[in-house]
């Protein structure tokens, strides 16, 4: 069909008048049929929602106000402000769509101010009241898959106010999401997608996978039904944060009542209501979520079930003659009355023995699983506890989701044994596990040493899932290249990445170091993809020939991060971190330039604050940079000495903006010998290292007000 205005035409409208520009009248199209897709597309697109035939279209919308916008908590920089419109005489299907004030989306310029300026020209604060009718003009788009209008500079009508606005539809989960009985949930886009933007109802959920985060600021929870099917619960509105995002409507502060108080693990609520949400995590599927838009939206409870607190294996990874012991650590609010624990082989089992726990003192609670086999045989197993008013709880749920043990008479022999999880997600499945039975060969890549990465990583081949990180005392002093077999260790994620802790080795031999693996997509990398990322988790990867596309990606904080890609026209951008010891937290300021070429740039894959991005070793990972030194004691912070180029093949320039008088350059070989001392009043000094041997120098500049030190690679 012809597109009634290109998104792509806001985006270049910089300084004209855009009131005048969306004057005209658009046509006024239905809920309804801004949202459908056919079936067969959400078959054969995952429901994407560009399937949508009005995708990117200008439109006028008419529907129901369903939530105040000034409880909207979703922007923590005040960039956008958004509410949820219900189809009039709401029928359920394709009926409600999430609108949104965003500026920047349009190009109306950025920031509360450009907040407020949209606000006032589509009248929205005014108009887009809790039950009026409004009709309103913008652009169909989607973020994350989820269907939304961005409002253009045109003033909203109210049509009529005070209507009943639409109630819940009642819904259940599986409707959305359903449990694979592994682990994890698949996406419904067939059954799901039309209730997208629409107000629905779940009804006896119990709270799960409960954590706090950002200082308690965000409370992440799931429910979970009888069947093990689980839907996140989004914090789109303020009422259910404990931040100040939802200001719009207010001077300072929070518009919504603080605190939100943190779900209770295993309450069984009556209902929970919210909009249903499509939003996808930086590494994670697309997934249905609910976001509650008031407190009345989450029901009472029902009863709180026992809490099964944690449980403990007596043989992390038994051999076929040993039976498992399982221990769990059990309370509740009054008694625990019995609890039973029930197994099955194979993750996909679904058929399970049952076996009665005893109680050994106090809240623990224990039963064993018998010798059972062959060898390489998973076992799944979960916990039903019992309190003495008959309330109970399944843990994790009734098909032992992601709770399993592998049978290996080998024991652990391979790094990749301890970090590939058979169901796909990003945990080892041995974590907090303290395993015994290893002889696991690794190779050193990277050391705490003063010129490496002041970690230590170790690789045992250029095969995905054979890298891991090594914590605690006695790997110090380990050196690259040593070639280790560890024996004993802790599994931990530190910060979500699988670490070995604590561990038992011995050192077998010197082996050539490790080289970078140099074929893992960028692109994949970029996009968090799960086998590009995780299966390369703490290993040396490398890229040939990148360009440097940020020296600050974390503006207008700077962190001492820098991005790169393998082109000056970047789609994304890898993030590389200054947290080697050798390069420095300047580095991306006094050494890189935008658009610079780097000839290539090595480093170990790992991810931190929901990004992946490589950590060189050193300078040396590094080709193609050149640095800008400044005196020590800032007695000529005007002269900026720089040295290129670096890595250097046969002359090495020295160059100062501005000297007033002789400097003293010498040159140093890695053990402290000097090999070069010139005295020079050019402000572009020229050394001959044509003869010398590669390696690592280290330059020493004395120009009478400072002293100035480098590292530099002779290739």
């Amino acid at each position: 069909m012809k597109k009634l205005f290109p998104f792509a035409f806001a985006l270049v409208i910089l300084t004209l008048n855009l009131s005048k520009i969306y004057a005209q009248t658009y046509p006024l199209v239905s809920i309804h049929d801004l949202q459908y897709v056919d079936d067969q597309s959400l078959s054969q697109t995952n429901a994407m929602d560009s399937s949508v035939i009005y995708a990117g279209d200008t439109v006028q919308i008419e529907g129901v106000v369903t939530f105040d916008p000034c409880a909207y908590g979703q922007s923590t920089t005040g960039s956008r402000v958004g509410t949820f419109l219900a189809q009039p005489n709401d029928s359920g299907a394709w009926s409600g769509i999430h609108v949104l004030i965003d500026p920047g989306t349009i190009g109306y310029g950025s920031g509360p101010a450009a907040v407020q300026q949209l606000s006032d020209d589509v009248l929205f604060h005014d108009n887009f009241v809790y039950g009026n009718t409004v009709k309103a003009t913008g652009i169909l788009s989607n973020f994350s898959n989820n269907t939304q209008l961005v409002l253009l500079p045109v003033q909203s009508v109210v049509t009529s106010i005070s209507n009943p606005v639409p109630g819940p539809h009642v819904l259940s989960i599986d409707t959305f999401e359903i449990s694979d009985g592994q682990g994890g949930q698949i996406f419904q886009p067939l059954t799901g997608e039309k209730y997208e933007g629409t107000y629905v109802e779940f009804q006896n959920v119990r709270i799960v996978d409960v954590s706090v985060t950002s200082g308690g600021a965000r409370i992440n929870w799931s429910l979970q039904d009888n069947f093990g099917n689980k839907i996140k619960v989004r914090d789109m509105s303020g009422w259910v944060r404990n931040d100040t995002s939802d200001n719009f409507c207010t001077s300072s502060g929070s518009y919504t009542v603080m605190p939100f108080d943190t779900p209770i693990v295993n309450s069984v609520l009556a209902f929970v209501r919210g909009v249903i949400i499509e939003y996808k995590t930086t590494s994670g599927p697309y997934e249905y979520w609910l976001a509650p838009l008031t407190l009345n939206d989450i029901g009472p409870t029902t009863y709180v079930g026992p809490t099964v607190i944690s449980t403990t294996l007596s043989q992390p990874i038994p051999n076929t003659t040993q039976s498992q012991t399982v221990t769990a650590l059990i309370t509740d609010d009054q008694s625990v009355a019995s609890a039973v624990l029930y197994y099955t082989v194979g993750l996909s089992g679904t058929v399970f023995t049952s076996t009665a726990m005893t109680n050994i003192g106090g809240n623990n609670w224990q039963a064993t699983i018998p010798a059972t086999g062959p060898d390489s045989t998973y076992i799944k197993y979960w916990i039903k506890a019992t309190d003495n008013q008959g309330y109970y709880t399944n843990t994790p749920d009734s098909l032992g989701t992601n709770s399993y043990y592998l049978i290996l008479n080998s024991g652990i022999t391979s790094l990749t044994q301890l970090n590939i999880n058979p169901l796909g997600y990003f945990n080892s499945p041995y974590i907090n596990e303290t395993i015994t039975n290893m002889n696991a060969p690794a190779t050193v890549v990277s050391t705490t040493s003063l010129y490496d990465e002041g970690r230590v990583f170790i690789q045992d081949a250029q095969i995905p899932w054979s890298g891991i990180a090594l914590k605690g005392p006695g790997i110090y002093n380990l050196i690259r290249g040593e070639r280790i077999n560890i024996t004993k260790g802790k599994v931990i994620e530190d910060f979500g990445v699988t670490t070995l802790d604590s561990v038992t080795f011995t050192i077998l031999d010197t082996l050539p170091e490790i080289t970078p693996i140099m074929t893992v997509p960028m692109d994949s990398v970029i996009a968090g993809l799960y086998n590009y990322t995780e299966k390369y988790e703490s290993m040396l990867l490398g890229y040939d020939t990148v360009y440097v596309v940020s020296l600050n990606p974390d503006a207008p904080s700077n962190f001492g991060e820098w991005a790169v890609y393998e082109s000056v026209f970047p789609v994304g951008q890898l993030r590389c971190d200054d947290e080697s010891n050798d390069i420095g937290a300047t580095f991306n300021t006094d050494s890189l330039i935008l658009n610079q070429q780097l000839d290539y740039i090595y480093g170990i894959l790992t991810r931190a604050h929901g990004n992946w991005k490589l950590l060189p070793r050193n300078l040396d990972d590094i080709a193609g940079f050149h640095t800008v030194f400044i005196s020590t004691n800032d007695l000529i912070t005007e002269n900026k000495w720089i040295i290129y180029p670096n890595p250097a093949c046969s002359e090495l320039t020295v160059s100062c903006k501005q000297l007033t008088g002789d400097a003293e350059i010498q040159l140093f070989d890695a053990s402290g010998r000097m090999i070069m001392n010139r005295k020079s009043d050019s402000k572009n000094t020229l050394l001959n290292i044509q003869l010398l041997s590669a390696g690592t120098y280290f330059i020493r500049i004395n120009d009478g007000s400072g002293v100035m030190n480098a590292k530099v690679i002779k290739m």
